[in-house]
């Protein structure tokens, strides 16, 4: 009886494998390839730019004459985003991120001499593929929301696929051989199995954590909780002076100051000021001792007094763990070179668990047609 239950359960999940693998599988392989060429974005892009990682040896310029040539280029252009020498993407320059029209650039300055190297815009390559990571391409049709749902189906398949290559306790050695045996459909399957079962805890980190990028406020609010921990938000102001606003070199000098042991890694421009609303507090990110990510310290400084009005510290405010560790997890920057490999890695599997269940399904349905013909030739 119970064996009857057992294998009736395991054809239905074996059918529901099939399905969601039918339904998402192009569209889970494609984001698997572009997830590990961005893994290695920062060391890709500066194969193809190398003159955009230009230094220039002695005495560095300092953030605001860096800032100011970038402004002088380009006037009409919103800087968001400051990236130091120290942060993965800037290797080694300063990298400025800003929106000019409806265009993001990301300019790229010589900290030898202030001069621009280069700009990477919209049309660059990296940018096309994390569009297509992220949201499919989709900008105006919550594409985002889109590939959280795939993400959900991604680790239902996982879920499955585990279901279905447990081999139990005392057997479970046997999820990972590769029999000798000349059928190729064995083969094939014995390969999909192994490479399964290698990954899982791989595909259902990423899937999950891929998910929950889109669905993680909705499904922490179900609990009462929040996804993101942050300081009140009346609380990250800046209010102006007759004095003006203070260079960006002091507001490094004083972030700096709070996190004594910490690397500075990017800093975060306010929002363009609406009528109405209060000016924002530069935000500051840097790296403590022991960071799994790029700056999950935050520190919020008043642009015209200097006086920090905000900070986030994992390793003193409780709450922070999951926005801490939520995209190292999803990314692999969590144990440097080494993890970054294997998560370049991990992003082939669907592909080649996406083969071999196609070749498996395709050689099933070519001996069932054998199977038929020989049965209607042995009727005629």
């Amino acid at each position: 009886m119970k064996e009857g239950i057992y294998i009736t359960t395991r054809r239905i999940i074996s059918k529901i494998h099939l399905w969601l693998s039918m339904l998402a599988g192009v569209f889970i392989v494609l984001i698997g390839l572009t997830g590990s060429l961005l893994v290695f974005e920062p060391e890709i892009n500066s194969m193809l730019h190398p003159n955009f990682y230009k230094v220039t040896e002695g005495e560095k310029v300092t953030y605001q004459q860096a800032l100011q040539g970038v402004s002088e280029a380009h006037p009409k252009g919103q800087i968001d985003r400051v990236y130091t020498p120290n942060e993965p993407n800037a290797r080694g320059v300063y990298l400025f991120r800003l929106k000019e029209g409806k265009e993001q650039l990301n300019i790229f300055v010589d900290p030898g001499t202030g001069y621009i190297n280069g700009t990477l815009g919209d049309k660059g390559l990296f940018k096309l593929i994390t569009e297509f990571h992220e949201k499919l391409l989709l900008k105006d049709f919550n594409g985002e929301k889109i590939i959280g749902m795939i993400g959900f189906i991604f680790l239902f398949i996982t879920l499955s696929g585990l279901y279905l290559w447990w081999p139990g306790i005392k057997k479970w050695a046997r999820g990972f051989i590769l029999r000798r045996n000349a059928n190729p459909y064995v083969r094939q399957y014995d390969l999909h199995k192994v490479i399964g079962g290698v990954s899982i805890p791989f595909l259902l980190v990423v899937s999950l954590t891929g998910a929950l990028f889109a669905y993680d406020d909705m499904i922490f609010g179900w609990f009462g909780a929040k996804a993101k921990v942050m300081p009140p938000e009346e609380q990250l102001i800046s209010k102006a002076l007759p004095s003006g606003k203070l260079p960006l070199d002091e507001l490094f000098s004083r972030a700096e100051k709070e996190v004594p042991h910490g690397t500075l890694m990017q800093v975060r421009m306010p929002k363009k000021v609406e009528r109405g609303n209060p000016e924002g507090a530069v935000e500051f990110r840097i790296s403590n001792s022991f960071d799994p990510g790029n700056g999950n310290v935050k520190v919020w400084i008043d642009q015209y007094s200097g006086k920090v009005v905000g900070k986030l510290d994992p390793h003193v405010n409780s709450g922070l763990m999951y926005q801490t560790w939520h995209l190292p997890l999803h990314t692999g920057s969590f144990g440097g070179l080494f993890t970054k490999i294997l998560y370049a890695i991990g992003g082939l599997t669907p592909s080649i668990l996406m083969f071999t269940g196609v070749y498996m399904l395709w050689y099933k349905k070519k001996n069932k047609n054998k199977r038929k013909q020989k049965i209607d030739t042995a009727e005629v």
